[in-house]
């Protein structure tokens, strides 16, 4: 009998360990600091979390916004002083002209005001090799699209030092609620990662921005699959 109790529970660790280890990653873009901390009641109620990237100068209200979602357990990161494109910006001017001008300004406000600061997200996910080799001397994840060819993405593992590309949701990128489920269905499915993003959260918005509606029932099958909704700070722990 304890041999019997040993082997079934050796099998259900090994079920366990063997189990896929999917997530997805809702990113939002510029700055909707009042709109996003309205939405943190639908995080917490689906036990998900997202990742915020600010865009402009770090006011002080910016700052206090970003406190609070890191507070609730959300990822915080950089989208540029000027939302200026980095690999075009950098061909012009140089990878030390936009960092001293497009991102460092933003970073030393974060990190003297204790922000763990981790990621960045790429102004029209615009970016080459040259602007990655820059942005990985001090970020471990960079945000783009899922450029030219809009193939879905999905990641099998994610370590440090990974450009993730995403897909947009909203009306302006032709989004379709069924069939962003079935990406979700999908990651939860194979154990990968998939990334989407947009920009303010708001009951019926248009444009380029996530609909309330849209994403609360992502939230919700994300939970019906099991799948689980995380910032880029938790990627390492998965």
């Amino acid at each position: 009998m304890k041999h019997l109790f040993t082997i079934v529970f050796a099998l259900i660790v090994f079920a366990c360990s063997a189990a896929p280890k999917g997530a997805v990653c809702f990113t939002f873009d510029d700055y909707h600091g009042k709109n996003w901390l309205k939405a943190d009641a639908l995080f917490k109620k689906y036990n998900a979390h997202a990742t915020f990237f600010v865009v402009g100068t770090i006011t002080p209200e910016k700052l206090e916004v970003m406190k609070k979602l890191q507070a609730a357990g959300h990822s915080v990161g950089l989208h540029g002083v000027n939302h200026r494109d980095a690999s075009r910006f950098i061909a012009r001017y140089g990878e030390k002209w936009y960092w001293e001008n497009e991102v460092r300004p933003q970073l030393d406000v974060c990190l003297k005001n204790g922000l763990v600061i981790r990621s960045f997200a790429y102004p029209n996910n615009r970016h080459d090799e040259r602007s990655d080799k820059l942005m990985f001397q001090h970020f471990d994840y960079l945000r783009a699209g899922n450029g030219p060819a809009r193939k879905i993405l999905y990641y099998p593992e994610v370590k440090e030092k990974m450009v993730l590309g995403g897909g947009g949701i909203g009306v302006f990128y032709k989004s379709d609620l069924n069939e962003l489920k079935s990406r979700l269905a999908h990651a939860a499915k194979t154990g990968t990662v998939v990334v989407f993003f947009s920009h303010n959260i708001a009951p019926n918005a248009k444009h380029i921005h996530m609909p309330t509606e849209t994403l609360e029932a992502l939230l919700a099958y994300a939970a019906e699959l099991k799948l689980p909704v995380i910032g880029f700070n938790q990627l390492s722990s998965r």
